[in-house]
């Protein structure tokens, strides 16, 4: 009896080794607080030096970088190290229905893109987070920084909010 416990122990790592992977939790990934070292830990290298994509079995994920700290030529961007995660956008495969997520109108602000017919965005700017949604599914997520880290900004950020930062232009 007890060599059966260690034997099915082992014969349990070695199912759970072969069995078909789940993608990487990429979600662990903070703007503002991760680092490319803690994304290519976890997802891999990448070439690019500002923005790197990656495709998942969930969808494509990108990953915007931080060039360095705020300079008095800069406007726009945050005063973070160089190699610091600044946003992220996730496209996932599966698109769910806006109306599946549930999401709070007392957390979510509904903005209406004035230069793309049917998109619309639902903003919380607080946590950083953006639904970009098409036809009523959710086409792109975007993970920003969250609303305390504002005062990191390069620029004002209360002039930009109708937005998410990442699709104005810099």
């Amino acid at each position: 009896m007890k060599a059966i416990i260690p034997t099915l122990s082992l014969s349990f790592l070695m199912l759970m080794t072969l069995a078909p992977g789940k993608d990487p939790d990429w979600r662990k990934l903070v703007p503002l607080e991760s680092t490319r070292a803690d994304v290519e830990r976890l997802l891999g290298p990448s070439k690019e030096t500002y923005l790197a994509d990656y495709t998942l079995e969930e969808g494509n994920l990108s990953v915007i970088y931080s060039s360095g700290p705020c300079g008095p030529d800069r406007t726009g961007g945050w005063n973070v190290p160089k190699d610091v995660v600044v946003s992220l956008s996730f496209s996932p495969k599966q698109k769910k229905r806006i109306s599946a997520l549930k999401l709070s109108p007392k957390k979510f602000r509904k903005v209406v893109d004035d230069h793309v017919g049917g998109v619309l965005y639902y903003i919380n700017d607080e946590e950083g987070i953006t639904y970009e949604v098409q036809r009523g599914r959710v086409d792109v997520v975007y993970y920003e920084p969250a609303g305390r880290y504002e005062h990191l900004y390069c620029g004002d950020p209360s002039a930009e909010k109708k937005l998410p930062r990442n699709k104005l232009k810099q």
